[in-house]
């Protein structure tokens, strides 16, 4: 089999599974880009057809324009959702992270529960804007395409990630070699890398939706919003990226109360978009968008106490040389990479061992 040109062995290697699991997502997510951007045009102009032919009254108006809105920001934080899983599965074959290959399963699944949501809102249950759409053929077959490729993008990626992680599982076996520990412990540490990334997207999907949908700069929750719980959310993805890396086991213990604190605050947040005085009345602040609102809020409740949970495992494992051999690893590979070397045949190891504290860690990381 011939060999990829070196600037692309980087990101993809040479093999046949690599190369088919990042083909298929880069074709899925072309394929669902176009889609929801095909699906954004005809909100655009079912909009504008209904608005010169049929809404004469002000209050209709702004409350389908509101909702229009409403699709439009969903759209096109999904269309972003699927360029930033591309660069986390290139990233996850690049690094041989088996862990984070499976997220594209998990990310499809909440896709897939989206495009449910959407189409119960638009054809089973359909509220005032979405009447327009009713005898949109295209729409109707659009939606129902979407679905039905998710179950199929479920379903092969499930199988090429089962068969990518058994080629990635030797790979991390070099890494380590036969230290159960050092095993248990890097798992933990994927585990806990990608929960960490996923919190990224999810968070700042749900700034976003805040941001545009909801807020107001004469409501107090906006400031409270700008002022508190942006830069605590900023903050605490930051103390747990470096808390881990550095195995701080202090900071690690303070992000976990963060964590615990968030938990309540989404619960709150559950409660405001479900309270019976705003539900479907005039002026509702999430009319249309509150079913995908309240997927957002659940997956990323979910994922931070996830996180909180993979936390305390995390903090566990402190201490037992994991932060070496992942350094020492490091270090292999860009001297390595330098020179020009095959990773796992050369004699310069030892070169590379100029820090004394990681010298010591040679003999139970290197197998060369």
């Amino acid at each position: 089999m011939a060999k990829l040109p070196k600037p692309v062995r980087k990101i993809i290697p040479n093999g046949t599974v690599p190369r088919a699991y990042i083909a298929a997502v880069i074709l899925l997510a072309l394929s669902f880009i176009i889609a929801e951007s095909y699906i954004m045009w005809l909100l655009r102009e079912g909009y504008w057809t209904a608005k010169n032919n049929q809404w004469q009254v002000e209050g209709v108006q702004n409350s389908v324009q509101t909702s229009m809105t409403a699709y439009q920001v969903y759209n096109a934080i999904y269309i972003l959702s699927q360029v930033y899983m591309v660069i986390l599965c290139l990233e996850a074959v690049a690094t041989e992270n088996f862990i984070q290959i499976f997220a594209s399963v998990g990310f499809y699944f909440v896709c897939l529960v989206y495009a449910v949501a959407r189409y119960i809102a638009f054809y089973l249950y359909p509220t005032l804007t979405a009447n327009i759409f009713l005898r949109d053929e295209n729409m109707h077959h659009m939606q129902l395409s979407v679905i039905g490729t998710y179950v199929a993008a479920i379903v092969f990626l499930a199988i090429l990630s089962w068969k990518l992680k058994t080629e990635v599982g030797w790979s991390v076996y070099k890494k380590f070699g036969a230290d159960n520990l050092l095993h248990r412990s890097y798992k933990w540490y994927q585990i806990l890398m990608l929960l960490l990334k996923l919190d990224i997207f999810f968070v700042v999907s749900y700034l976003i939706q805040m941001s545009i949908l909801v807020l107001k700069v004469d409501n107090p929750e906006t400031w409270i919003q700008m002022t508190v719980f942006i830069p605590f959310s900023i903050g605490t993805l930051a103390a747990s990226f470096y808390s881990l890396r550095m195995e701080n086991r202090s900071i690690m213990r303070t992000v976990m109360v963060c964590y615990t604190l968030s938990v309540g605050y989404f619960i709150f947040k559950i409660y405001r978009v479900c309270r019976a005085e705003i539900l479907n009345k005039p002026g509702d602040p999430y009319q249309d968008s509150r079913p995908y609102f309240m997927i957002t809020i659940v997956a990323t409740m979910l994922l931070v106490i996830a996180s909180a949970i993979v936390s305390l495992f995390c903090i566990r494992n402190f201490d037992n040389g994991l932060k070496e051999a992942i350094e020492y690893e490091k270090m292999k590979r860009d001297h390595h990479r330098a020179y020009n070397t095959n990773v796992n045949h050369s004699d310069e190891s030892v070169g590379l061992m100029q820090n004394a504290e990681l010298r010591g860690a040679l003999d139970r990381f290197s197998l060369e």
